[in-house]
């Protein structure tokens, strides 16, 4: 699952918007000459709005339960996480101005900012952090990061901008998730948060018209008054990307995402400008090891062997896309070499021999789930369709609507399925929250007991090089037990008008569009 999740860059810019003329100003002088009149309708016409092409339409806006992408990238405007990302990918304050963690590790205490405000205009506070954090820990609210959280014993107020966290263990994580849109802060005792969104962002939910589009309008009291940099952000629901070109190239939108074959397309033409950045994504086949014949590790085996990773970066990403493990290349302080993966180098014959042992020398049939919207999905399940037929696999491929395809992907009761990940700047997302047998988004099924006592060994080690050796003992183990096979890390391409100041990055689209302006 595309998760592109963690709380907005609050960076200060320059950049100003081109805006109305209007009181507050000194007055002309009276022989001054006056605008002509097409000057001062180009004036009171001056662009506000940044408009976005959503190749999907959200399905919820609750930051602790909605996983979908399309729903993310519009919450975490809306919401603000105690730390978040910089442009270096560290971890700064944002919500919380700073934090001491005691010597043992096991007590970290956040200082709030002060004069912080929730859309509706409540005082945003310490006993907020605390609900929020027990409404993401409660098995009952079935929040998405959940395990981020494990370790946290007890929350305790303070005072109105003091909050101290009492560990378990110590958990060298724990600062890293704060910073996840879905660690979010919401007012206390709210309840049902997937129509209404009363965040303390830099924007607000104006209006959402199903199929259609997502306004968000400026938050005036937002803490960061250098941010952000436009009025409105209007997300534009178009699932077509033929759609999305000629709306880019028109002028009728002015930042999209786009294929590698579209960004080639668009190189060179006027109006638009094609930006990319090496994401921390990846691509991945997902296998239910409860369904037989997957619950076999030699079947699940096979099928490593059996996918040539090479056809589909060349295929699909066309040749631009890494290979990838368990975390994504671009995070190089902790991703193995994939060279140093058996089951990477493809073998048909050792695959079919594989499947013999395991009791299927004819092969099996299956089905491979899918997102029908998103072209990279449906191409890659079509090549490992094919790569399958090889040993005998005959695996239909399903193309679910986006919202059909998260009640699957959450169901735990597929087969295969072809998706998407975000690796987050720190192990503990890649290799516990995916993969540990509590982990919240471990939708299959794996549970190695081995596997989880490394990754909870890693989470509460302190000295990073005994991380480090840990996770890489886990991921070689991942990569063997194959509960995914991992694919491909792509480059992430954006059509971007000229006129608009948007620069992509690996932190994310909402640390970009917060900082986004209209020359």
């Amino acid at each position: 699952m595309r998760k592109r999740v963690l709380a907005g860059f609050f960076l200060s810019l320059s950049l100003m918007l081109t805006a109305c003329s209007g009181g507050g100003g000194t007055a002309a002088p009276a022989d001054q000459a006056k605008p002509q009149e097409g000057q001062a309708q180009e004036q009171s016409a001056a662009k506000t709005e940044l408009v976005v092409a959503a190749e999907q339409e959200p399905v919820g806006y609750d930051p602790h339960k909605v996983p979908a992408a399309s729903s993310v990238r519009v919450y975490a405007l809306l919401y603000d996480s105690l730390t978040k990302l910089d442009e270096n990918m560290n971890i700064v304050p944002n919500l919380a101005e700073k934090w001491e963690i005691a010597p043992d590790g096991k007590t970290i205490t956040m200082f709030l900012h002060k004069g912080v405000k929730f859309h509706n205009g409540k005082d945003m506070t310490a006993d907020d952090v605390k609900f929020s954090f027990e409404r993401i820990m409660n098995p009952d609210t079935g929040a998405i990061a959940k395990s981020y959280f494990a370790s946290v014993e007890a929350i305790e107020v303070k005072d109105p901008t003091t909050v101290v966290f009492k560990l378990k263990t110590a958990d060298a994580a724990f600062i890293a998730n704060t910073a996840s849109a879905y660690a979010s802060i919401v007012p206390s005792g709210s309840t049902d948060l997937t129509k209404a969104a009363i965040g303390t962002g830099p924007f607000k939910l104006e209006k959402s018209e199903p199929g259609q589009y997502v306004l968000l309008k400026k938050n005036p009291d937002y803490f960061n008054k250098d941010l952000p940099k436009v009025e409105t952000i209007k997300f534009q629901i178009m699932k077509d990307e033929a759609e999305r070109l000629a709306a880019i190239r028109s002028g009728k939108i002015d930042i999209s995402t786009i294929s590698a074959d579209s960004a080639k397309l668009l190189e060179g033409k006027p109006g638009v400008q094609v930006k990319n950045y090496q994401s921390l994504e990846y691509s991945y086949l997902g296998i239910n090891v409860n369904k037989k014949p997957f619950d076999n590790p030699k079947v699940r085996e096979a099928i490593s062997y059996a996918v040539d990773r090479n056809q589909i970066v060349q295929t699909v990403w066309k040749g631009e896309a890494a290979l990838t493990g368990p975390i994504a290349p671009a995070i190089t302080n902790w991703a193995l070499d994939t060279a140093s993966y058996p089951t990477y180098k493809t073998d048909v014959e050792k695959a079919k021999q594989l499947l013999a042992e395991a009791g299927f020398p004819n092969g099996f049939e299956t089905q491979i789930e899918t997102a029908a919207t998103y072209p990279d999905m449906v191409e890659t399940a079509q090549v490992i369709q094919q790569q399958l037929k090889a040993i005998g696999i005959n695996a239909k491929i399903n193309q679910l609507e986006w919202g059909n395809y998260i009640e699957v992907w959450k169901s735990k009761d597929m087969n295969l399925m072809v998706g998407r990940n975000t690796s987050g700047v720190d192990a503990d997302r890649s290799m516990r929250f995916f993969f540990a047998s509590t982990g919240s988004a471990n939708v299959w099924n794996y549970s190695n007991p081995a596997y989880d006592e490394l990754v909870e060994k890693a989470l509460g080690t302190v000295d990073q090089a005994e991380r480090k050796k840990l996770y890489e003992q886990a991921q070689t183990m991942l990569v063997a037990d194959a509960p995914n096979l991992f694919l491909a890390s792509p480059k992430n391409y954006y059509a971007v008008r000229d006129n608009i100041d948007f620069t992509p990055t690996a932190a994310g689209e909402v640390y970009s569009l917060v900082k986004t302006s209209i020359k």
